[in-house]
């Protein structure tokens, strides 16, 4: 852990390591860490090491629902992680849409003219998701899985990913591709925060295997907010007692969702 912690010190500012080093400690309780440590400690750029951080995300969120979590469970060329609870289990593969453009400026609540501006590119970004979802099957194959995308890319977002879906179950449906029955859904979060239903972790299925635990999972998760999750896995490793999900500060001015997620926050379109 120490080695993955000094690589991560070279590439992010100094504010941001001891939360980091709170993050790896509660990792490094998970079976399988080391593994996820190592190519931390090998990271060639900080935007590398920003996708290996993706995986410490979510490997926190599922731990923060009070699921255990193996990392690397097949090895290194196998899905992310392991996560199980309820003698029920799914391998999570994650990925990280890296950041191509800031998306629209910062909102000025007290701006009486204010007018979001049009931003990103739908067929782009729609096709872009559809494809790295199809470079994932084959990581899943017949397992029970949940595909995790975080994005840090703000001219994309949940709706692109959603119609990506869509094109997979229409592709599918005419013979062009055959989707891999044992996916449970596509999970995707971002910095973001949807003004109106405040969501921040978006669920979309690709087959109904299971309902009633599918829907408990989507519920769960689509309820809560990063930090909160985060925090209460963390938490747990120090025996206090969490129970806000949706913890991390939010306020909220009007249609303008702003969150301790990190950085400035616009509403989405």
């Amino acid at each position: 852990m120490e080695t993955a912690l000094e690589r991560a010190s070279q590439l992010i500012s100094p504010g941001e390591i001891l939360p980091l080093q709170e993050q790896f400690e509660r990792i490094q309780q998970m079976p399988g860490a080391n593994g996820l440590f190592r190519r931390v400690a090998s990271a060639k750029d900080r935007e590398q090491l920003v996708d290996y951080l993706a995986e410490v995300r979510y490997a926190l969120i599922f731990a923060g629902l009070h699921f255990e979590v193996h990392i690397e469970p097949l090895g290194r060329r196998g899905p992310d992680l392991k996560v199980s609870r309820d003698n029920h289990e799914a391998f999570v593969e994650v990925m990280r849409f890296r950041k191509v453009s800031s998306g629209p400026p910062p909102l000025d609540p007290a701006d009486e003219n204010l007018v979001l501006q049009v931003y990103g590119n739908p067929l782009r970004d729609i096709q872009k998701a559809f494809e790295k979802l199809v470079a994932k099957f084959r990581q899943v194959q017949d397992a029970q899985a949940i595909i995790a995308i975080w994005n840090d890319d703000g001219d994309l977002e949940e709706l692109e990913v959603q119609a990506a879906v869509m094109n997979l179950w229409e592709d599918a449906s005419r013979g062009l591709l055959q989707l891999p029955s044992s996916i449970l859904f596509v999970l995707y979060g971002s910095p973001w925060i949807r003004a109106g239903n405040h969501k921040q972790l978006h669920c979309f299925p690709l087959h109904i295997t299971d309902p009633s635990r599918q829907l408990a999972w989507k519920h769960e998760l689509e309820g809560s907010r990063v930090t909160g999750l985060i925090q209460r896995a963390l938490n747990t490793r120090s025996g206090q007692q969490y129970t806000a999900a949706n913890g991390g500060t939010a306020v909220r001015c009007g249609s303008v969702a702003q969150s301790q997620v990190g950085g400035s926050f616009a509403p989405r379109r």
